[in-house]
């Protein structure tokens, strides 16, 4: 096993295998600055978690192979053929549809004989992709604590990933041509969550329960920062919010506005939060309300556009419906406290 520092990719896949597969398949990616209509001029529960501010993203998910069916099928074009782990300097095979992630933990067998998390160290993951043959390493695993992405007094980048959740590096290649499949992330570096049982629509943003499925969230992506700032369907100690709350809270990281997979951020925009699922509470001073956001819906009001500060006048257009503004910051606190909306971001002012 080779293990690399944490450090930007300078060319995306290099000229490794992957790169000649065009696996930027399954980034579909998210629209970076639409127009905005009707933008103005520029004016101006309690949770466990600082709130904020911390940093978002405007990509759904940087990994360069997103998501696999662990049952023999194609998904998105890649189909995964065996993963070996490590037994004793012996590769051998993990059983055939065995394999599976559960609150972030990957599991299969070997021979009949259960093994999960750190036993997969050092396994090399072979896919078909597309109709050519395609290998990965699990080069690191580490505790989400041990990695330093839990610390709920650490104001600054909303460290809420779940101390006991494992988070994953994983690359391929050979030395010195190593590339990692996550983009890097300043906090994070080029770790992953994983999911278990649930797919992405990358066009869209709609994530749903889909049965034998491992979704590789990267954290410098969307999907995965969201269970960085807290909000993951499958925590293993800390309190887990259902599929749909996740999905609300990879829309707020994107500032998807109108539900529908369009991003109204930039790589790096700050934002804090207030949530109903005691995770996130707002404490920073200078920042005021971007969005109330509601699930099924994205925001149910809006006040700033993340990736330009400005004001919307009389509203956003989202094509199918208009969200109204906010209004002021009392008025918005008054419509949090009667209405179902679940988070409340904010942003610098």
């Amino acid at each position: 096993m080779t293990t690399i520092p944490n450090s930007p990719r300078r060319s995306r896949l290099r000229a490794l295998p992957l790169a000649t597969l065009g696996l930027a398949l399954a980034l579909a990616p998210a629209c970076d600055d639409p127009a905005v209509d009707d933008i103005g001029e520029i004016s101006q529960r309690d949770g466990e978690g600082q709130g904020g501010p911390t940093f978002n993203t405007n990509v759904i998910d940087t990994s360069d192979l997103p998501a696999i069916d662990t049952q023999g099928g194609t998904l998105d074009g890649v189909e995964l053929l065996k993963v070996v782990v490590d037994d004793n300097g012996t590769m051998v095979m993990v059983d055939s549809d065995s394999l599976r992630v559960t609150e972030g933990t990957i599991e299969g067998e070997v021979s009949g004989t259960t093994i999960d998390g750190f036993a997969f160290l050092g396994s090399v993951w072979t896919f078909d992709v597309n109709g050519t043959q395609v290998s990965m390493t699990l080069e690191q695993i580490e505790t989400s604590d041990a990695a330093g992405l839990y610390n709920p007094d650490n104001y600054y980048d909303l460290l809420m990933l779940d101390p006991e959740r494992l988070v994953y590096t994983f690359s391929y290649g050979e030395s010195p041509n190593i590339v990692r499949t996550c983009e890097y992330d300043t906090v994070a570096g080029a770790r992953a969550v994983l999911y278990g049982d649930i797919y992405v629509d990358h066009g869209n943003g709609d994530i749903t329960e889909r049965d034998h499925t491992i979704y590789f969230g990267c954290i410098s992506g969307a999907v995965g920062k969201a269970a960085l700032h807290g909000y993951a369907p499958d925590s293993p100690s800390k309190p887990s919010v259902t599929v749909d709350e996740f999905e609300l809270a990879v829309r707020a990281v994107r500032a998807d506005y109108c539900g529908n997979g369009t991003s109204y951020t930039n790589v790096g925009n700050a934002l804090t939060y207030d949530d109903r699922y005691d995770i996130n509470e707002h404490t920073e001073v200078g920042f005021v309300t971007e969005a109330l956001w509601e699930t099924g819906v994205g925001a149910t009001c809006v006040n700033r556009i993340r990736s330009t500060g400005l004001i919307p006048l009389t509203g956003l257009n989202c094509g199918d419906r208009t969200i109204k503004k906010c209004g002021s910051e009392k008025a918005t606190k008054a419509e949090w406290d009667s209405s179902s909306d679940e988070l409340w971001t904010k942003v610098p002012n």
